[in-house]
């Protein structure tokens, strides 16, 4: 059983793990007046809120597949609301983006949680990181193609 230092240290450790393999981020900013930056907003603070990752690993887990599923439904959202605004060259350069980032994104995320193979932060390292890196990509995405 955890008790509750040790639930801390956990947590403390697992977002140490997280901030160093995501060290090469790059910042991307993105308007902060358009409708699809207020909706990234108010999910990014529901997350805040509702994914503490101060619990037992399996937990942690479980909570950062769940946070993922929930940015990367956000990004579907507004790929396509963007998309069906673009002309066809645009959509057609957007859509080849996408299909390269969705490369990219996995093998990053991969990488990142690699050391933890077959351990028990291997989950929430990845999914982490495909947090992380989708919600760059929402941001990239509105900077670059927002009509």
């Amino acid at each position: 059983m955890y008790t509750k230092t040790n639930r801390k240290i956990l947590f403390i450790l697992s977002i140490m793990v997280i901030s160093l393999l995501a060290g090469n981020v790059t910042a991307v900013t993105a308007g902060t007046g358009s409708v699809y930056m207020e909706r990234y907003k108010k999910l990014e603070k529901k997350c805040k809120k509702k994914f503490k990752y101060d619990a037992p690993q399996l937990v942690m887990n479980r909570q950062s597949a769940k946070e993922y599923k929930l940015w990367d439904k956000e990004l579907n959202y507004v790929y396509k609301k963007i998309y069906n605004k673009l002309n066809t060259s645009k959509k057609e350069e957007l859509k080849k983006s996408e299909i390269a980032w969705i490369k990219k994104r996995d093998k990053k995320a991969e990488k990142s949680a690699s050391e933890f193979e077959r351990g028990s932060m291997y989950p929430q390292v990845y999914n982490g990181k495909l947090v992380q890196l989708t919600k760059e990509r929402i941001k990239w995405i509105i900077n670059n193609y927002e009509p």
